[in-house]
C-alpha cells in the first residue's frame, strides 16, 4: 500500500504533533487515554461455508488439503502426507487486507455455534488470529483486535465476544467454552443449520448464559439483530430477559432504529422499561462476504456494511462493558470517526524537565475530559500551573487580576531554577496546525519563550487563537466574592459573543470619534456665535465715533475714497512691474551658453546630424530669446504710456486733491494730524471687523451644518448600544439552553448596570462638596436613573439629563420644594469650561447592560441569584456552569470541588462536563471521584509523591486496570476502604 495513503488514514490525525516520528506523527503506544475505535462486532467468516457467499474465499473440503509425500527414486513414499494450508491462510489474508480497507479496527468473529470443524487448524480464526501481524505489518498498520466468539441461539441470537485473541490457545479456550455450555463439537450442527443452546436437555436461559460467559469467563454478550423479527425486543416473552442488567447491548440494524424499538431502548415504553439503566445499542455488519459496491462501499450483509463506534484506551471485553454501561459518551453508530468532528482548539501534551519537585515526564491529553490525581505533594497542581503560566497571553503577575495568583507564579517559577529546566508544550488553535511553544524561565525575558520550528511577529497573537481558559485553586471564589460575580457573568458572554460584538465595539468606537468631532463642532458653532455677536458689536462702536466727527465724515468718505483709489493705482502699476520682471528673469534663466557637442562627439554615431540638429536648437533658442525680450521692452513702454499720460497724471493730482481738502477741513475744525491718523486706523478697524463677521459667518455655515449631525450620528450610537444588548441577550439564552443540567436562567436587562451608571455619574460630581448640587448629587443620581428606567423614552440616563433642560417631568427630583429648583444649577455646572468635557464624554458612555443569574435546584425551585443569596460555593457553581456552557477553547481547572456546593457537583458539574467534553477540552486537577469516574475522562494522569518528585503512577482510561487502581487508591483510600463505607451506606 501506498504508504501517502496510509498516512491519511482516519487513525493517523488523532496522533499528531510530536517529534515521535518524522513528519510529527507518534506510534499508537505513545497516547494511553481513551480513543474512537471502528468496530464490527458481528463478522461471519468462511467457517460457515453453507452461507458464505463469495466463491473466491470460500473454503474447500477438506479446508486443508493433504500434498502428496516425497517419493524416492523407486516410487516409494519416503514421509508422510502434508496438510495444505496455503488456501486458508490467503483467504484470511485476504479477509484482513479488506478489514484494514475498511479502516476496521476492531472484529468480533462470531460464527454460528464458532464452527463446524473440530481441527484447530481447520478453523477459519485460528488462521485470521497466526495473519494478524504479518498483514498489518506488510500495511504499515497497527494489527487488528479480533475478539473471537460465537453466535449462539437462545430463543434469539446472541453475540458473544472475549478478550482479543493473539495466540491459538485464546482460541482454542473459546472453544471450549461453548461445550460448557452444552453444545459439543459434533453436536453443534444438524444438516448443516446451527443447534440452538441447550444444557441437559433444557433451553439456556439469557440470565444463565450471560452469568458464564460475562461472571465467570470476562466475555461480553449482545442480543443480536434486535430489531429483526427474530430479536430479542420482538417478542414481548422477551421483556424479562431485556429487563436483565446483566445484557449491556443490543445489536440494531438500522439507525435510528424504528420508532417503537427508539422507544424501548430510550426508555420511554413503561411495558419494557429497566429499572435502571438502559443497554447501549450497537451496529454490526453480519458479514457473509467482503463484496463493494462500484464505487467501493460495502453492499448488504458484507463486511463493514455497518459499524459501532466504541471510545476505550485498549480494546478488551472490559472496556466494551464501561463503553456499554456510558453508551452515550463512549458509543457511537455508522458515520465518521467522532473525533474529526471535533476541530476545537486544544493543549495536546506538555513535557516538563528539570523541575524541582516534578520527575521529568511528558503528558499526552485527550482533546476531551482529562483528570490529573494525585496525592499531597504529588504535583498535579504543578503541572497544570506550569501550562498556565507557560500559556497564558497575559501572565496574572502582570495584569493585577488577583495578586495571590503572581505570587504564585514566582513560587512556581522558583522551581524551575536549573538552566535546564524547560516545557514543551504541545498545542493547536482550531482546526489549526499543532505548534510546539518552549519555555525556558533561565532565559532572559524576551527569551523565555519561543515556538519551536518557526519565527513569529507576535507570540501572545499565536497563543490567543488557543482561546485557553485557566483558574487555579481558589480562583473562582475569588471571582465571585465581593459581589463580582455579575461582572463576571457579563465578561463571560461578551466572549461568547465572539467577533460580532467585537466588530459592534469597533463600530462603536468609530462613531464615538465622529462625536467627539461632532461635539467640537457644536462648541465651535456657539463660539462662532459670540465672536460674530463680539464683532458686529464693536464695528457698531467705531461707527459712531466716526460719526462723532461729522463735520469731516463727507471729506472723510472722500478721502478714504481717494486713499482706496491710491491703493490700487499703486498696486495696478507694482503688478505690471513685476510681470515685466518676471519676464526679465526668465529670460536671464535661459541666457547661457550654447549646448555644443563635445570634441568627442565627431565618432558617434550619425555625429554629422547630430551637430546639425544641436546648431538648429541653439539658433532657434537665440531667436526665441530676442523674441521674449523685444516683447517685454514693448510691455513696458505700453505699461508707461497708460500710466504715465496727463489723464493717468490728472487722476493722481485729484486723489492728492481730495487728500489735500481732507486735511484743510482737519484743520479748519481743528482737528489734529494724530487725530486725522485715528480716523484712519477707526475706519480700517471698523473695516477689519466686518470683514470678520463675514469670515465667521462663512465658518459658522460649515460648522452648524455639521453640529446638526450631532443627534442622527448620536442615533446611530444609541442603536449600536441596543444592537449590543441585543447580541448578548441573545448569546445568554444560548448559553442558558447550553447548560445541560438546565439549573441556571439568565436573565438581562438594557444598560441596567446601577454600579457602572454611578462611577460614570460621580465623575461629574461638583468639586466644592459644599453646595446645594454637591450634597444632594447622589440623591439627584439616584432618581435619574430610576426616571430613564421608568420613562424608557431617551436611549440613555443622560440623554434624559438632555431632556431635563425643557421638561420639567424629565427628572422629577430636579424641581419643586424639597429640589429648591436644582435644574439651572444642574445645567450651569455641566456647561461650565471645566466640566462640559467631562460631560460629553460621559454621553458617549455606555452603562454596563444589567446580568443576573438564578441558581435551580433539580425539583426546578429557585436556590437563589447571583445578585441575592447564593452561597459562596453555589456562586462558582453558577459561573463554572456558565464557563462549560459556551466556547471552544480548551479550560484548565484545578480541584473546582473545592469551591463549589457539594450538592450540586453530581447533580449538575458531571452532568455539564459530560456535554462540554465533547465539543472542548477539558483539563482538570481534582480529589473528586465523581469527576473522572462520573465525569467518564477520556485520559486520567495519576501522579503519587515518590523519592521527592511527582511521578507517574498510572495513565490511561478507566478501562484500564491500573488507572482504575489508581482512581481507588488515590481518590477513594484504597478499595478495602470503598467497599467498608459503601457497607455502612447500605449498599
Amino acid at each position: 500500500m501506498d504508504r501517502s495513503i496510509v498516512d491519511a488514514m482516519p487513525w493517523r490525525p488523532e496522533y499528531r504533533a510530536s517529534k515521535k516520528e518524522p513528519g510529527g506523527a507518534i506510534r499508537m503506544a505513545d497516547y494511553q487515554g481513551m480513543r474512537w475505535f471502528k468496530c464490527d462486532f458481528q463478522v461471519q467468516t468462511p467457517d460457515d461455508n453453507v452461507n458464505w457467499a463469495d466463491p473466491e474465499t470460500r473454503l474447500g473440503d477438506p479446508r486443508r488439503p493433504l500434498i502428496p509425500p516425497p517419493t524416492d527414486v523407486h516410487g516409494n513414499n519416503v514421509g508422510p502426507n502434508v496438510p495444505d494450508e496455503s488456501r486458508i491462510q490467503e483467504a484470511a489474508r485476504t479477509y484482513l487486507r479488506r478489514c484494514h480497507a475498511l479502516d476496521l479496527e476492531v472484529i468480533g468473529v462470531t460464527d454460528h455455534n464458532f464452527s463446524q470443524k473440530t481441527e484447530p487448524r481447520d478453523w477459519f480464526l485460528t488462521h485470521l488470529v497466526e495473519q494478524n501481524k504479518s498483514v498489518a505489518r506488510d500495511l504499515n498498520r497497527p494489527p487488528l483486535y479480533i475478539l473471537p466468539g460465537f453466535e449462539v441461539d437462545v430463543g434469539y441470537h446472541v453475540l458473544c465476544l472475549f478478550d482479543p485473541a493473539r495466540k491459538l490457545s485464546h482460541v482454542r479456550r473459546v472453544n471450549m467454552l461453548l461445550t460448557k455450555l452444552g453444545l459439543g463439537e459434533g453436536h453443534r450442527f444438524r444438516n448443516g443449520r446451527p443447534e440452538p443452546l441447550r444444557m441437559a436437555g433444557e433451553n439456556v436461559s439469557l440470565k444463565k448464559l450471560l452469568e458464564v460467559i460475562q461472571d465467570e469467563h470476562q466475555g461480553i454478550g449482545i442480543a443480536a439483530h434486535a430489531d429483526q423479527n427474530d430479536g430479542i425486543l420482538s417478542q414481548p416473552r422477551n421483556i424479562a430477559d431485556y429487563q436483565n442488567l446483566g445484557l449491556f447491548a443490543v445489536e440494531v440494524t438500522a439507525s435510528p432504529p424504528a420508532q417503537p424499538y427508539l422507544d424501548i431502548l430510550n426508555g420511554r415504553n413503561a411495558q419494557w422499561s429497566r429499572p435502571e439503566r438502559q443497554p447501549a445499542y450497537v451496529m454490526s455488519s453480519d458479514a457473509k462476504s467482503l463484496q463493494a459496491d462500484a464505487a467501493g462501499l460495502p453492499v448488504a450483509n458484507s463486511l463493514g456494511y455497518r459499524h459501532t463506534w466504541v471510545r476505550m484506551s485498549k480494546p478488551s471485553t472490559e472496556a466494551l462493558r464501561q463503553a456499554f454501561l456510558d453508551p452515550r459518551s463512549r458509543v457511537r453508530v455508522m458515520g465518521s470517526r467522532p473525533s474529526e468532528t471535533q476541530t476545537h482548539p486544544r493543549i495536546n501534551s506538555i513535557a516538563v524537565k528539570g523541575a524541582k519537585f516534578l520527575a521529568d515526564q511528558e503528558v499526552r491529553f485527550s482533546e476531551n475530559l482529562n483528570c490529573v490525581i494525585g496525592g499531597r505533594g504529588s504535583g498535579k497542581s504543578s503541572l497544570l500551573e506550569y501550562l498556565r503560566f507557560a500559556l497564558e497571553t497575559e501572565p496574572s503577575l502582570d495584569n493585577g487580576r488577583d495578586t495571590s495568583l503572581g505570587r504564585k507564579r514566582e513560587q512556581l517559577l522558583a522551581t524551575l531554577t536549573e538552566t535546564a529546566a524547560e516545557l514543551r508544550i504541545e498545542f493547536q488553535a482550531e482546526g489549526g496546525v499543532p505548534d510546539t511553544l518552549i519555555y525556558m524561565p533561565s532565559k532572559p525575558k524576551d527569551q523565555q519563550r519561543r515556538l519551536e520550528g518557526r519565527d513569529v511577529q507576535d507570540l501572545a497573537t499565536v497563543l490567543r487563537q488557543l482561546q485557553a481558559q485557566f483558574f487555579g485553586q481558589g480562583e473562582l471564589s475569588r471571582m465571585t466574592g465581593n459581589g463580582a460575580g455579575q461582572s463576571q457573568v457579563l465578561a463571560l458572554i461578551d466572549s461568547s459573543c465572539g467577533p460580532a460584538l467585537a466588530d459592534l465595539q469597533v463600530r462603536e468606537r468609530d462613531i464615538q470619534a465622529r462625536l467627539k468631532s461632532l461635539f467640537q463642532a457644536q462648541r465651535d458653532e456657539l463660539r462662532l456665535l459670540d465672536e460674530i455677536k463680539v464683532a458686529t458689536q464693536e464695528a457698531t462702536e467705531l461707527e459712531r465715533q466716526l460719526k462723532a466727527r461729522e463735520s469731516v465724515q463727507e471729506d472723510s468718505v472722500k478721502n478714504q475714497a481717494a486713499l482706496s483709489a491710491r491703493r490700487f493705482l499703486d498696486e495696478f502699476v507694482k503688478v505690471g512691474e513685476r510681470d515685466v520682471q518676471q519676464v526679465a528673469d526668465l529670460i536671464a534663466f535661459f541666457d547661457r551658453k550654447e549646448v555644443l557637442v563635445p570634441d568627442a562627439g565627431k565618432d558617434w554615431p550619425e555625429a554629422v546630424w547630430l551637430q546639425t540638429a544641436v546648431a538648429q536648437a541653439n539658433s532657434a533658442r537665440q531667436a526665441f530669446m530676442k523674441e521674449l525680450a523685444e516683447s517685454a521692452q514693448r510691455f513696458e513702454l505700453a505699461l508707461l504710456r497708460a500710466t504715465g499720460t496727463d489723464a493717468a497724471q490728472a487722476t493722481r493730482n485729484a486723489i492728492q486733491a481730495a487728500q489735500d481738502r481732507f486735511k484743510a477741513a482737519c484743520a479748519e475744525k481743528g482737528i489734529q494730524p494724530d487725530d486725522i491718523a485715528r480716523l484712519q486706523e477707526l475706519e480700517e478697524a471698523r473695516q477689519s471687523k466686518l470683514e470678520l463677521v463675514d469670515t465667521r459667518q462663512r465658518e459658522l455655515v460649515e460648522v452648524k451644518r455639521r453640529a446638526d449631525e450631532l443627534p442622527r450620528v448620536l442615533k446611530e450610537l444609541h442603536d449600536i448600544w441596543h444592537a449590543q444588548f441585543q447580541l448578548r441577550r441573545d448569546t445568554a439564552q444560548a448559553m442558558e439552553a447550553s447548560v445541560v443540567s438546565q439549573t441556571v436562567r439568565i436573565s438581562t436587562e438594557f444598560m441596567a448596570d446601577k454600579a457602572s451608571f454611578a462611577i460614570a455619574w460621580q465623575r461629574l460630581a461638583p468639586r466644592d462638596g459644599r453646595g446645594k448640587l454637591a450634597r444632594r448629587w447622589e440623591e439627584l443620581g439616584d432618581d435619574l436613573f430610576v426616571s430613564w428606567k421608568h420613562r424608557q423614552t431617551e436611549a440613555s440616563p443622560w440623554e434624559t439629563v438632555e431632556a431635563a433642560r425643557t421638561d420639567q417631568h424629565a427628572i422629577p427630583y430636579l424641581y419643586g420644594d424639597l429640589a429648591e429648583d436644582l435644574q439651572p444649577a444642574l445645567m450651569k455646572h455641566l456647561d461650565s469650561t471645566d466640566v462640559r468635557p467631562i460631560w460629553e464624554s460621559i454621553r458617549l458612555s455606555r452603562i454596563n447592560d444589567g446580568v443576573d443569574v438564578e441558581l435551580r435546584r433539580d425539583d426546578g425551585t429557585a436556590a437563589g441569584s447571583m445578585s441575592g443569596a447564593l452561597s459562596e460555593g453555589q456562586r462558582n457553581t453558577v459561573l463554572l456552569n456558565l464557563m462549560l456552557a459556551l466556547g471552544t477553547g480548551p479550560i484548565v481547572i484545578d480541584q473546582p470541588e473545592d469551591e463549589l456546593d457539594s450538592s450540586f457537583i453530581y447533580k449538575t458539574l458531571v452532568k455539564d462536563l459530560r456535554a462540554t467534553k465533547e465539543k472542548r477540552q477539558l483539563i482538570v486537577a481534582t480529589h473528586n471521584a465523581n469527576l473522572p469516574v462520573n465525569g467518564d475522562a477520556e485520559f486520567i494522569y495519576g501522579l503519587e509523591a515518590r523519592g521527592g518528585h511527582g511521578q507517574l503512577l498510572a495513565q490511561g482510561g478507566l478501562d484500564r486496570r491500573e488507572v482504575a487502581g489508581a482512581v481507588l487508591e488515590i481518590m477513594e483510600g484504597s478499595e478495602e476502604a470503598f467497599k467498608r463505607r459503601s457497607d455502612k451506606y447500605h449498599f
